[in-house]
């Protein structure tokens, strides 16, 4: 059948009429974007506060050619609820324009809810469909009001700090490894092995203008095992923890002999090798091997380079053997052999849990750990390579 001429030109008049209607659809400025949920818990109240952090457009939009000069109002909504629906409940009534969860990015916990609620959390949680499993994790002991009403530096709005930054891809340099709630759930779940949250701080003295000023950062982990809250390790144990787990970071070390400090290091490392061995008990005993790069820094003390690189190698051994008695203290398995034992070793593993009588690692489980060491940049520092 053919159309005539008019007919084709009406036929395209309805297609646009129909583009441009879109019954229901919100202009972006007609929307309280929410970016970041914290969550809070009164065990003496039993009482759940929820915060968000919404964003306007202005919050997000570049200026075409610079920024602007106004200061960006950060919005940080509050309310009390006997369970997390009806807090957040609480805060649609009074928020227009209204609230719209599709890009939140961020979950903070308080240490609170850590201890009394973590598991009710993490299955309310599961069961929205609102959120995204691609959620970034923190947990603080700061007031969450004051981590949501803390901006980039130079005012810049909080899209700029550790809690929505985009997750880091070019590697970590000293620095603590953000966590999605995917992967945390994926190690929380295992039956051997850790699940780490970062911990998120302000830091109030690092930075000044004509005051002070505040700027959010990661300031050790959270601890899992056995889905379990185990306790917090320290900044610099978890940036060795990282360090260790994950090929894309580099870590500065600072390289001391009896108390004085003989040069500083830029370290790679490469994923260590495991090697279990069967001892006298079907708990994992294994040995670990671990290959690293180093390129000086600074040199502050003139040393020969075979001296040199055995005092690192010798270093970093005792560091690693440090982090990880560090953890059996409180029952962590931080360099995570044990989720590599169980897959390999099903019948001893089935055997431990029908025990359960005590935790599968000691300090006699780690029975050597090897640094094999190549310093292989100087910077302009003179140095002549012996042969070993």
């Amino acid at each position: 059948m053919k159309m005539d001429h008019k007919s084709i030109k009406f036929m395209i008049i309805l297609s646009i009429f129909a583009l441009t209607g879109c019954t229901g659809s919100k202009n972006i400025q007609d929307l309280t974007y929410i970016v970041a949920i914290g969550l809070d818990y009164d065990e003496a109240k039993d009482e759940y506060t929820a915060y968000l952090q919404g964003l306007n457009f202005a919050n997000v939009a570049k200026q075409e050619g610079s920024r602007s000069t106004d200061p960006i109002p950060t919005f940080v909504g509050s309310a009390k609820g006997k369970t997390l629906n009806m807090a957040v409940s609480n805060l649609y009534r009074v928020s227009r324009p209204p609230l719209f969860f599709g890009h939140t990015k961020t979950l903070v916990l308080s240490r609170n809810l850590l201890k009394y609620k973590f598991k009710e959390v993490l299955e309310d949680i599961g069961r929205n469909r609102s959120l995204r499993p691609s959620l970034e994790l923190f947990v603080t002991d700061t007031d969450i009001e004051d981590i949501f009403s803390t901006k980039g530096l130079f005012d810049y709005p909080p899209v700029y700090t550790v809690l929505l930054t985009e997750e880091k891809s070019e590697g970590i340099e000293n620095d603590i490894d953000s966590t999605s709630l995917m992967h945390f759930l994926r190690e929380y779940y295992e039956p051997m092995g850790t699940a780490l949250i970062p911990n998120v701080n302000i830091d109030r003295q690092s930075w000044h203008s004509d005051g002070e000023v505040a700027s959010l950062f990661l300031n050790g982990y959270s601890v899992f095992q056995d889905e379990t809250f185990k306790g917090y390790i320290s900044a610099d144990d978890s940036m060795t923890v990282d360090w260790l787990q994950n090929k894309k970071n580099s870590l500065d070390y600072a390289l001391y002999d009896e108390g004085e400090l003989l040069s500083t290091f830029k370290l790679t490392a490469d994923e260590p090798k495991v090697k279990y061995t069967k001892g006298h008990s079907n708990f994992p005993e294994f040995s670990l091997e671990v290959t690293v790069e180093a390129e000086m820094l600074e040199k502050i003390k003139d040393v020969p380079f075979k001296g040199l690189q055995d005092k690192l190698q010798k270093s970093l051994e005792e560091k690693i053997t440090k982090v990880y008695k560090m953890g059996i203290e409180k029952e962590m398995d931080l360099l995570d052999v044990g989720e590599k034992w169980y897959r390999s070793h099903p019948g001893e593993f089935n055997e431990l849990v029908n025990r359960n009588d005590r935790f599968y690692l000691t300090d006699d489980s780690l029975k050597q750990v090897k640094v094999k060491l190549e310093i292989k940049h100087f910077n302009a520092y003179r140095y002549i390579k012996e042969t070993r």
